[in-house]
């Protein structure tokens, strides 16, 4: 294959998931899963880790509570590198008043609504880019704790 793959350990994967603000939130809508691009912060506030969102009462994520993930990646095809992070827990809306992090949504309007992934596991790998007779080749071979 034209990339080399390497598990992080939980410490760093954390680390990047903190790094960033822009992921994708994966829930289950009418049976099927879907990702969807959110802002997010982390807050470890109260004793777990949990990730931070706003959001508007209806859209999916606003109407979802359930089991969720989050996916975040970074790929520098031009570098040689690649990394890609998965966060599992629980979303969870958030009522009455709260001291989390803002995550300062792209958009605004009627984002009132307040939503946590409880952080339950996380799972990371980096991949290392090989050049190959096309261009460059990474292996996406992400393993779930």
């Amino acid at each position: 294959m034209g990339a080399e793959s390497y598990e992080l350990a939980t410490w760093e994967s954390m680390d990047l998931l903190q790094e960033r603000s822009v992921g994708r939130l994966c829930v289950i809508e009418q049976g099927y899963p879907l990702a969807v691009p959110i802002n997010y912060r982390f807050s470890d506030a109260g004793g777990g880790v949990r990730v931070v969102v706003r959001t508007a009462a209806h859209t999916m994520v606003g109407r979802y509570e359930g089991p969720a993930s989050l996916e975040v990646d970074d790929i520098e095809i031009d570098a040689g590198t690649a990394w890609s992070v998965i966060a599992r827990g629980m979303l969870r809306r958030v009522s009455g008043t709260h001291d989390l992090p803002d995550p300062d949504p792209l958009v605004t309007e009627g984002r009132h609504l307040w939503v946590t992934l409880d952080v339950s596991a996380v799972s990371g790998r980096r991949f290392a880019v090989h050049p190959t007779d096309g261009g460059f080749s990474v292996d996406w071979q992400l393993a779930i704790d």
